[in-house]
């Protein structure tokens, strides 16, 4: 065999297995689950001695009113701890640019990309930013649970990916 055709395969076998990419982005979440667990045990201990207070004042419906607050807000914050755990993958390998996004129902979106065509672009209006990837004849948002600075950190980390990939690939 072809000591350049040798040097051929194992080049492509190579990069083949390169990742120039490969983060999963998440929603910020600013209180933790034993913060939250703390913060309910507060809200408990003020609302169930509030409402004992009424009740040896005679007005006993008002524990059951403080007892309501204590499940409403219980169930508020589980709403958006659910929310959170929306996430997107994106990775740039072997001649394909992917990105996925998770629902919290289960469902999960995927889309391909040609890396050779990919531009991202942060579109910027007043206090909100919109990142996108586009391809070809598709385009892609992502990172809309992250904020503006996040998205612009997140642009150059793709923008340096593509480049390296353009770079190794070009050769």
């Amino acid at each position: 065999m072809n000591p350049l055709k040798i040097f051929e395969i194992i080049y492509i076998s190579i990069m083949a297995n390169i990742n120039f990419l490969n983060l999963t982005i998440y929603p910020h979440r600013s209180l933790s689950k034993r913060g939250f667990r703390i913060l309910m045990l507060i809200i408990m201990v003020l609302c169930l001695s509030g409402g004992f207070i009424f009740w040896m004042l005679g007005a006993w419906p008002v524990f059951g009113f403080f007892g309501l607050d204590i499940i409403l807000i219980y169930l508020a914050f589980k709403i958006n701890y659910r929310s959170g755990e929306v996430y997107e993958h994106i990775s740039l390998a072997s001649k394909l640019f992917k990105i996925s996004r998770g629902f919290p129902s289960g469902k999960l979106q995927v889309w391909e990309l040609d890396p050779h065509w990919a531009k991202v672009e942060l579109i910027k209006d007043k206090n909100q930013s919109q990142l996108f990837i586009k391809s070809e004849n598709k385009v892609v948002s992502i990172g809309s649970f992250l904020n503006s600075f996040a998205k612009e950190n997140l642009e150059k980390k793709i923008n340096e990916s593509i480049q390296r990939y353009r770079k190794t690939y070009s050769v």
